[in-house]
C-alpha cells in the first residue's frame, strides 16, 4: 500500500560539496499538513542525506510531518510553551545554542525574525523564507514585525521568481535573495494509472482561508453548471475557519446535494489526485504553490488564476489555461472545455507531468541548498 508521506530522500546526486558537517537549525511555526511543512521534510531529508546535522525546533506540537521528520532520525524539539514573543525567542534561543548551528533557517516568514536574531546570538548565519509573493508575507505579518521579518535575515530563500521581482521592487538588495524553488516527489505524485480519475470530478485543494478563494471556487462551479450538458462534480479538500461560511454559499447556489463535495483534511492526497480530472487554483496570491505541482505530477490539467509563479508551472493550452482572478466567466468556459474533452484533459496533463519532472525534481536539491549555504552574506 502506498504510504501517504514521500519516502526518506536516498543520496540524490554526486555530493554537495559544503553540506557534509553542516549544522543547520531550522524553526518552523509548525509541522502541519501544508505545503512549506512538505517542502521542510525535503530539505532536511535531503540535507540528512548529504551527511549534514539537523534539528528541527517548532512552535506546536504534534503536527503530521514530526514524526515523519523523526522516523528518518531528525530530532524535532518543541519551543512553543510561551504565549509571548520574548518567551518563545528565549526557548529558541536556549534550543539553538545546544545544538551549535552553522545556519539557522526559518521555514515560515513570520518566524524569519525569531531565526535571525538566534543566529546572532549563536554566531551563525541567518536564512529566512519567503513562500508567498513578498508583498503579502509582509502584509501578514503587520507593518512593523513584517519589516523585521524582511530586513532581519541575511538571507532570504524565497520559492517564486514573483516573489524576488516583489522584494527587489521593495528595495531589497539582489545578493540578499535566494531562488529555492519548490520541489515534488515524483515516486509521490507520480504519473496517474491509466484506469484511475473519475470523469468530471474538479479539484480544489487548501486551507480554507481567505487567501485561497473558495468563494470564488464555488462561484465558477455554479457558472459551469448553468453551461456545461457534461456531467461534474466538485471536490474541496482542506480544512480551515472559513468552512461553515463556504458550506452555506454552497447551498445558496444551489450546489448541495451532489453538486460540491467537502472532504476536511486528507492524509493521503495521492488517493485524491487519482481520484480527480482537473485542478482549478483560485488564489489571489501565491509564491510557487505546491498544489499546482502535485497535481500536475500526478498527470491533472490545471486551471488557475494568474498569480505568483502559476503562469511559469502551467503552460497556457499546454498543460492547463491560466486566468486573471476576476475572470470567473474565463475560468469556467475552460473547466467546460477540459470536463466535455477528457482526451484533451489526459494530453494536458501528461505535458504537465513531463514538466514537473524535468524541472522540479527532488535530484535538484542538494545542489541549490549547497549553493544557498555557501553564498556570502553580509
Amino acid at each position: 500500500m502506498n504510504s501517504p508521506y514521500p519516502s526518506p530522500i536516498p543520496h540524490l546526486q554526486s555530493p554537495a560539496r559544503g553540506l557534509r558537517g553542516l549544522r543547520v537549525c531550522f524553526i518552523a511555526g509548525t509541522l502541519g499538513q501544508g505545503g512549506a511543512e512538505r517542502q521542510l521534510f525535503y530539505v532536511a531529508s535531503a540535507l540528512k542525506a548529504e551527511g549534514a546535522q539537523v534539528l528541527i525546533l517548532t512552535l506546536v506540537r504534534g503536527g503530521v510531518w514530526e514524526s515523519r521528520l523523526e522516523a528518518i532520525g531528525i530530532p524535532v524539539e518543541f519551543v512553543g510553551a510561551s504565549a509571548s514573543r520574548l518567551g518563545r525567542l528565549a526557548a529558541i534561543c536556549r534550543a539553538a545554542r545546544r545544538f551549535h548551528p552553522g545556519v539557522v533557517q526559518s521555514q515560515h516568514f513570520f518566524m524569519n525574525a525569531y531565526g535571525a536574531i538566534t543566529a546572532r546570538l549563536c554566531g551563525s548565519r541567518s536564512v529566512g523564507a519567503v513562500r508567498n509573493d513578498g508583498f503579502s508575507d509582509k502584509r501578514d505579518c503587520g507593518r512593523g514585525f513584517g519589516r523585521l521579518c524582511l530586513g532581519l535575515p541575511q538571507r532570504l530563500a524565497v520559492n517564486s521568481q514573483a516573489g524576488l521581482r516583489n522584494l527587489l521592487s521593495l528595495g531589497l538588495r539582489r545578493e540578499r535573495l535566494f531562488h529555492l524553488p519548490n520541489v515534488i516527489d515524483m515516486a509521490q505524485f507520480g504519473a496517474r494509472e491509466s484506469s484511475s480519475g473519475e470523469g468530471g470530478v474538479i479539484l480544489g485543494t487548501g486551507r480554507l482561508v481567505p487567501q485561497k478563494r473558495f468563494d470564488r471556487f464555488l462561484r465558477i462551479i455554479a457558472i459551469l453548471e448553468h453551461s456545461c450538458i457534461v456531467s461534474f462534480r466538485g471536490l474541496i479538500v482542506g480544512e480551515g475557519a472559513l468552512r461553515p461560511e463556504l458550506e452555506q454559499a454552497t447551498r445558496d447556489f444551489g450546489l448541495c446535494p451532489g453538486r460540491v463535495e467537502f472532504t476536511g483534511s486528507v492524509t493521503d492526497m495521492r488517493a485524491i489526485y487519482n481520484k480527480a480530472q482537473i485542478l482549478l487554483l483560485t488564489s489571489d496570491h501565491e509564491g510557487t504553490p505546491n498544489v499546482v505541482m502535485e497535481a500536475m505530477a500526478s498527470g491533472l490539467p490545471v486551471v488557475a488564476t494568474a498569480v505568483g509563479d502559476v503562469p511559469d508551472l502551467v503552460r497556457q493550452g499546454v498543460s492547463g489555461f491560466v486566468v486573471a482572478p476576476s475572470d470567473e466567466h474565463g475560468a469556467a468556459e475552460h473547466l467546460r472545455e477540459l470536463v466535455s474533452n477528457p482526451a484533451l484533459a489526459r494530453s494536458m496533463g501528461a505535458r504537465g507531468c513531463a514538466f514537473i519532472e524535468s524541472h522540479h525534481a527532488l535530484g535538484t536539491l542538494p545542489g541549490r541548498l549547497a549553493a544557498l549555504y555557501a553564498e556570502k552574506s553580509e
